[in-house]
C-alpha cells in the first residue's frame, strides 16, 4: 500500500472530488437509509447530483460552516495526489443521526478501484489520531453487519464489538464497535 495522508476537504480538490464521487455506482450496496449517501462524504447528496463543480463547491462551503462539529478529510495517496478515500470525523455522536443508537464518530469510504489495498485501515488509523488530538479517548463506530471489509477495518484498529442492532425504518442491521484511543 502506498502512503496516504488525511487532508481537509478544500476547493482545490473540487474536480477530483467529483471524479471520486462518479466512481460510485448508483446500485452499490446501500449502507445508509438514504441510498445516495456515500460514507465519508456525508451531506454531498443534498447538493444536487454531487458531480457538478458548483454543487461540490456548495458542499465544501457547508463543510466549512460545520467545522466546529464535523471535519471531513480526503485520504490522498502521496505518490500521485489521488483521492483514495474520504472520512468524516463527528466530534460528538449527536451530529450523526436522529437515533443515537445508530450514531458513529466516523464514516468512511474507499474509492471502488482502490479497495483491498489497506487504505481503509490506514485511513481510520489516521482518523483516530485526529480524534485523539481533538481530545477523545474513545469513539463509537458502526457498519453494516454484512460489510466484511469495514468490520475487519474496525477490528484491525482496536475495535471492540458491542452488539448488532436493527433499524426499524431502514431494515439494516449494523454492528457497533467501541475503540479506545491510546
Amino acid at each position: 500500500m502506498a502512503q496516504i495522508q488525511l487532508i481537509r476537504v478544500s476547493s482545490e480538490y473540487a474536480e477530483k472530488i467529483g471524479e471520486y464521487r462518479a466512481e460510485f455506482p448508483d446500485n452499490r450496496m446501500r449502507v445508509t437509509l438514504d441510498p445516495a449517501r456515500i460514507p465519508g462524504m456525508d451531506y454531498l447528496e443534498k447538493y444536487g447530483d454531487g458531480l457538478k463543480h458548483k454543487n461540490i463547491l456548495d458542499w465544501l462551503k457547508f463543510c466549512e460552516d460545520m467545522s466546529d462539529k464535523l471535519t471531513w478529510y480526503m485520504s490522498i495517496r502521496e505518490s500521485d495526489s489521488k483521492i483514495v478515500g474520504f472520512i468524516i470525523f463527528r466530534h460528538k455522536l449527536e451530529y450523526d443521526d436522529d437515533d443515537k443508537e445508530f450514531a458513529s464518530n466516523f464514516g468512511y469510504s474507499v474509492r471502488p478501484s482502490e479497495r483491498g489495498k489497506g487504505y481503509a485501515k490506514e485511513q481510520l488509523r489516521l482518523g483516530l489520531q485526529e480524534a485523539k488530538a481533538f481530545g477523545l479517548n474513545q469513539v463509537r463506530i458502526i457498519c453494516r453487519d454484512i460489510n466484511i471489509g469495514s468490520n475487519k477495518t474496525i477490528l484491525a484498529n482496536g475495535g471492540i464489538y458491542v452488539d448488532t442492532i436493527h433499524g426499524m425504518e431502514s431494515g439494516l442491521a449494523v454492528n457497533r464497535y467501541d475503540i479506545q484511543i491510546v
